[in-house]
């Protein structure tokens, strides 16, 4: 977004006794970002599949490393990812998206995002810190709302002489409510490649306008 980042509240696993992933969370340098993929990750990434792995860390929450390959310039990757207007139409739970500060420069600002991410739960508030480096870099902190810890960063690497971008995202994630550290870090293994299938989407579709 627009100002808008994509983070997005989505659910784990049906009978799960809790659900809660954040979608959209970055800040971490963009050396540990851009991820060194495995032969295997790398057939999955030219196949159009998006890939991810969890980075074993102690204490509550956890981290996730993702990519996805993209067939569309950075500039049109970096256009979808910062339309505040458009992100509820494609990430799930994701109600609102608010930009609440802007810096004169237009390389930060602060944002609000209010998710659904579970039904008879109220709804959650987000607000964060966006840091930008045009069509390159996109990192957030966690400034308040209703998560413990966030923060995380998007990478866009160009390929194919630009006309190509490999999407990456890094993000760590605590909630509040305290839930088994496994349970919220099966939900993010599962639901990071999703979120990036739909930012892939959606791309093609303002790329083909």
């Amino acid at each position: 977004m627009s100002g808008a980042i994509l983070p997005a509240f989505h659910r784990l696993r049906r009978g799960s006794a809790a659900a809660l992933v954040l979608v959209m969370a970055m800040a971490v340098a963009p050396a540990e970002a851009t991820t060194q993929w495995d032969a295997a990750d790398g057939a999955r990434l030219a196949s159009g599949e998006a890939v991810a792995r969890i980075v074993e860390e102690a204490g509550p929450g956890g981290r996730v490393l993702a990519a996805i390959d993209i067939p569309a310039p950075p500039s049109v990757v970096w256009r979808v990812m910062l339309d505040c207007a458009r992100a509820p139409l494609y990430v799930p739970g994701l109600q609102s998206c608010t930009v609440i500060e802007r810096a004169a420069d237009g390389l930060s600002d602060v944002r609000e995002h209010r998710i659904r991410w579970i039904a008879l739960l109220p709804t959650l508030r987000l607000r964060f810190r966006s840091e930008y480096e045009p069509e390159r870099t996109i990192r957030v902190n966690r400034i308040g709302g209703d998560l413990a810890a966030m923060q995380g960063a998007w990478v866009l690497e160009p390929r194919e002489d630009g006309r190509a971008t490999r999407l990456h995202y890094d993000f760590h994630l605590a909630p509040r409510t305290p839930l088994p550290a496994g349970l919220v870090r099966a939900g993010m293994m599962r639901d990071a490649p999703e979120v990036l299938e739909a930012v892939r989407d959606e791309v093609l579709r303002v790329a083909d306008r």
